[in-house]
């Protein structure tokens, strides 16, 4: 009697060739898939050493091309810078700068050189002062005072008094200047416009008229470092041989540190730690360039003595 079977029946030696046959084929398809990931990375290893490499190139080229453009823009960059100087020089116009003051920024001669002074040809006033002031000047004076002679100037102000000994044996053009004007009245009834602390009482300007006397007359300059406190210091322009009519007391440690652009006419021997003192404690700190000072200054007269 056949027996019937639950299951297919599946032969004995058949299922065993089956078997090793499946196992070769999976033994292949491992072996395959070995094969294709091993190359997979290569090829990976490839790429990232491709990328690596222009990575490295691409950096290396970025560095010179930044470091070629750092030292372009510095060549461009250090240029060099004019220096300001923010303090004002004792000139004959009223600079608007600070109220501080110190050396000029104009250029000119640190030294003196050995010249003979040229005298103009305008006539020579008398000397008792009778002589009327002419309306124009006709130019700078012929010589007018005497070498073998000492002259003093006394100079009266709303504020006191003080005297000038004039020294015509180191400025004698100036000198003869300065002289001549007194002797016309020129300064009798001008001020002192501008007045800085630890500086300068600037004086000799008739009202507001930067151009007066009309003319000018060559610096006779002094050697560096010859400044001192109580000078009487003839103003400029800032260009040489540009002095006129206006003077200056040296009253401070900035005005005697001036380079030596300016020429010195004589020395305040009396009144200066009295009425001298007074007109510099009238400098306006809020004042341009020291002018004007707090209260107007105002010349009287000022009156030559020849001995």
């Amino acid at each position: 009697m056949a027996q019937a079977c639950r299951y297919p029946a599946i032969p004995v030696g058949t299922t065993k060739r089956e078997r090793q046959k499946a196992n070769r084929q999976q033994r292949l398809e491992e072996i395959a898939k070995q094969a294709r990931r091993d190359r997979t990375r290569r090829r990976t290893f490839q790429v990232v050493a491709v990328v690596g490499g222009g990575l490295i190139l691409l950096f290396g080229l970025a560095y010179l091309f930044s470091d070629d453009e750092a030292t372009g823009s510095t060549a461009v960059t250090t240029v060099p810078t004019a220096t300001t100087v923010s303090t004002a020089p004792p000139t004959t116009e009223d600079l608007a700068s600070t109220t501080t003051a110190g050396p000029t920024t104009t250029e000119g001669p640190t030294t003196t050189v050995a010249r003979v002074f040229e005298y103009g040809s305008a006539p020579c006033p008398a000397a008792d002062g009778s002589t009327a002031m002419p309306d124009t000047f006709e130019g700078a004076p012929q010589l007018c005072i005497d070498a073998a002679k000492a002259y003093t100037a006394e100079v009266v102000t709303n504020k006191g008094s003080f005297t000038i000994e004039l020294d015509p044996a180191t400025s004698p053009g100036n000198v003869n200047n300065f002289v001549t004007l007194a002797r016309y009245g020129y300064y009798d009834g001008t001020g002192c416009h501008r007045v800085i602390a630890d500086f300068v009482v600037q004086c000799g300007r008739p009202g507001d008229d930067e151009a007066a006397p009309g003319y000018s007359v060559p610096d006779e300059l002094p050697v560096p470092d010859s400044y001192a406190e109580g000078m009487i210091v003839m103003a400029n322009t800032g260009a040489p041989d540009s002095g006129g009519g206006q003077w200056f007391i040296i009253t401070g440690l900035q005005g005697v540190a001036l380079p030596p652009q300016y020429t010195i006419i004589g020395t305040v021997t009396e009144g200066f730690d009295t009425t001298v003192r007074a007109l510099a404690n009238l400098a306006d700190p809020l004042a341009t360039n020291g002018v004007p000072p707090l209260v107007a200054i105002d010349i009287t007269s000022v009156k030559i003595t020849e001995s």
